[in-house]
């Protein structure tokens, strides 16, 4: 076989690809900032309860994000690797979707919630980590995969903005109290709407050539094929990343809508409102980064954009003793500028170490390296979500949609100040010595185009997976 050359994808499809960043917008977005109040104060799970029910059953997540990672590196059929993975995750999420977003207005309970979290995110793992590894193939350099993931980000932050005014719209129309079941449900049908429309375009729009097989065991799952990976310096690295950024993100998103509405006195039109600002100054904001990023290395642009999130909590505990909209809005903007920088930046930084892999071993494991991706980034959510309420309500004393002390909705700020800025800084210290730069990732790179050169390549994707 002779070798392929893989080129860059114009830009069409990988706005095509990018559409998948909609339905993913809808299960990430909507679960911190909505779901979770949404089931601890409207359905009468409490907080402490719903931040233990998040943080215990995202231990699935744990299990089945590696295995799926694994599947998807091993799977082989004449529609690709990740179409089926895709096609697979859509009625999966469209019947979990339908049972989380809209569920009965009483008589929920735990063990409905749990359940159908459960197979939700089953779907949602379906879905993301096969986009991701999806990505690893289809870019081709260390600033092509930025270019990819940069579009999914774009195309993830309008989403939630989309999301964002939906509830905008119900609450504007409902009066001051806008229906949080209305709002919750109209971000439910947008996906389940949104879920086979954009499957479709990147199925049908995005070449996913099929693997040839070698009979190779390397993509076989085992705890041997795990350790190897956790000792993998580099990708150690990112993990932590995606744990410390994971709960610095949750703290922030499920404790949003408490501290607007608590400390700084907004409604949920008003607290909707600034949500859309705050996006809209990460949609400005990632350029810059991305730019930083092109010009030095991409670690260093994620040291920066780290600090810059740490002191924006700062200015969040300043401006919060002279609460408004305007206060709550000005620190929404710094914070959301830096917002999503680390986690682009960290998921091309994986798809470069599934390369440097390659370039040792001659195996492909994006797959599963996505995999464990997503598995450390939820154990940053589930954390987060977990401890986070359970702070808020057993040591602040913090109660959903009851009256509180001062006390109580100070001890609020605090906990949703300290400890993004504590597991920020915490990141910082992680990446600022981060080896794989532009030259080694050149070296690389010419490493596997004379191996491709002077062998016959079995499987080219195999040989160049980005």
């Amino acid at each position: 076989m002779t070798e392929i050359k893989p080129k860059r994808l114009g830009l069409a499809r990988v706005f095509a690809l990018s559409t998948l960043a909609f339905p993913l917008a809808g299960i990430g977005l909507p679960v911190g900032v909505y779901l979770s109040p949404f089931y601890a104060d409207e359905l009468g799970l409490g907080v402490a309860l719903t931040g233990l029910l998040f943080m215990l059953m995202r231990i699935w997540d744990l299990v089945i994000d590696p295995i799926v990672g694994s599947l998807v590196d091993r799977f082989n059929s004449r529609y690709g690797r990740a179409r089926p993975w895709i096609v697979a995750s859509v009625p999966i999420l469209m019947v979990s979707a339908y049972f989380v977003y809209l569920p009965p207005r009483e008589g929920v309970t735990a063990l409905y919630f749990v359940f159908w979290m459960v197979i939700f995110y089953l779907g949602a793992t379906f879905l993301q980590i096969s986009r991701n590894a999806w990505v690893s193939d289809v870019a081709v350099d260390y600033d092509d995969r930025s270019r990819h993931f940069v579009m999914i980000e774009v195309a993830s932050i309008l989403s939630a903005l989309f999301l964002l005014l939906l509830p905008v719209f119900i609450a504007a129309n409902g009066g001051e109290n806008g229906d949080r079941f209305a709002q919750v449900g109209a971000m439910g049908w947008a996906l389940i709407i949104a879920l086979p429309v954009t499957a479709f375009l990147a199925c049908a729009f995005v070449p996913d050539p099929p693997r040839i097989s070698n009979g190779s065991d390397d993509h076989k799952l085992s705890f041997s094929m795990l350790r190897k990976a956790l000792e993998n310096p580099l990708l150690r690295a990112v993990l932590l990343l995606e744990v410390m950024v994971g709960i610095s993100i949750s703290v922030t998103s499920s404790l949003y809508l408490f501290v607007a509405e608590s400390v700084f006195g907004l409604s949920d039109l008003q607290a909707s409102l600034l949500l859309v600002v705050f996006f809209l100054s990460s949609v400005v904001g990632l350029p810059l980064w991305m730019a930083i990023a092109q010009r030095t290395e991409k670690h260093k642009a994620i040291c920066a954009a780290v600090l810059m999130s740490a002191g924006s909590f700062a200015f969040y505990f300043v401006v919060a003793q002279f609460p408004s909209f305007w206060s709550f809005a000005a620190a929404a903007v710094l914070n959301g500028f830096a917002f999503t920088a680390p986690l682009v930046i960290g998921r091309s930084m994986t798809a470069d170490i599934a390369e440097e892999e390659v370039s040792r071993t001659g195996v492909n494991r994006a797959g599963l390296y996505f995999g464990l991706n997503a598995s450390a980034y939820k154990v940053g959510a589930s954390v987060a979500i977990g401890v986070g309420y359970l702070l808020v309500g057993l040591v602040a004393g913090y109660e959903a949609g009851a009256e509180n002390t001062p006390q109580a909705i100070q001890g609020l700020l605090i906990i949703f100040c300290v400890l993004p800025t504590l597991f920020y800084i915490a990141t910082y210290f992680i990446i600022r010595n981060y080896p794989l730069d532009r030259k080694m990732q050149a070296e690389i790179a010419a490493k596997l185009e004379a191996r491709n050169a002077n062998t016959k390549a079995d499987d080219p994707l195999d040989l160049m997976p980005g």
